[in-house]
């Protein structure tokens, strides 16, 4: 029996000191697990992951969307306002339009109503003949290249871009370069019949300010300022920052029927206003 033993713990003895050479020869260290050998699995070789680098990557990424989303939502609202100006500036620059009866007659009368030309809707607002015929080829040369001017837009994929509605302005300003051809008189007179705001008009008065101090009153019309007519907020509010500040100066306002020459230091004069369509 013991003979027996001393056998198999010799035998024992030579297996594991063969499995260790074995395992020497193959490059691999044995792993003792409770009391036990056995070789250790060798994976590839992978480089070290930086989490810094990858924390700070995923960081920079968040951000880039956050921005991008951002522009999204800023040229979104751009386009969507630039969209309601050119709506109010349609709406401006429209002419009356004269609604028809069904089978083309007019319920009261029987009759079409009377359709002035736009050359005599001029005439009628104290133009003279010739002049009027020449404002209104003018005025349909403007038309002209604005729709050109749309389909070119259109048909190229740019209508609701920046450079449209740029070009657009640059021929509406072309309107109010008539002004020095014709007059103040009759650009007066056109501005109204295109049905265009011509009057620049107090909405109200902020208090202490040089206009409460000096008398403009809401609801008047400037009409001049410094000897310069008016017809727009940005042409009073250019004038006002032209020359010293301080220097009284006089507004022209008609109140009710009347006009009234108040002089106040030239600079912010102090109103909130708001344009009008007023008969000259």
């Amino acid at each position: 029996m013991s003979r027996s033993l001393v056998f198999i713990a010799g035998l024992l003895v030579a297996g594991s000191l063969a499995g260790y050479f074995l395992m020497s020869a193959t490059g691999e260290e044995p792993i003792i697990v409770h009391g036990q050998s056995r070789p250790q699995q060798h994976s590839a070789s992978l480089p070290p992951v930086q989490h810094n680098d990858a924390t700070a990557l995923t960081t920079l990424q968040r951000q880039l969307e956050r921005e991008k989303q951002v522009r999204e939502d800023l040229q979104s609202r751009l386009e969507s306002l630039q969209m309601r100006v050119e709506q109010l500036e349609q709406a401006g620059d429209g002419q009356n339009v004269i609604a028809t009866a069904p089978a083309g007659q007019n319920r009261q009368s029987g009759t079409l109503p009377a359709v002035r030309s736009s050359v005599q809707a001029l005439i009628d607002a104290g133009i003279g003949a010739d002049q009027a015929a020449w404002i209104q080829e003018r005025l349909d040369d403007i038309e002209l290249q604005q729709l050109y001017l749309r389909d070119r837009a259109t048909r190229e994929g740019w209508l609701k871009e920046p450079r449209y509605h740029k070009e657009r302005r640059e021929l509406q300003n072309a309107v109010a370069e008539l002004r020095d051809e014709v007059g103040d008189d009759a650009y007066d007179r056109m501005l109204y019949t295109l049905g265009r705001a011509n009057r620049v008009v107090v909405r109200d008065v902020i208090q202490h300010s040089p206009a409460a101090q000096y008398g403009l009153q809401g609801g008047d019309q400037i009409i001049e300022y410094d000897g310069q007519r008016i017809f727009t907020s940005q042409e009073l509010s250019s004038l006002v920052t032209q020359g010293s500040p301080g220097v009284m100066t006089l507004v022209r306002v008609r109140r009710e029927n009347d006009i009234h020459d108040v002089y106040l230091p030239r600079g912010p004069l102090g109103i909130r206003m708001t344009a009008a369509r007023v008969m000259p």
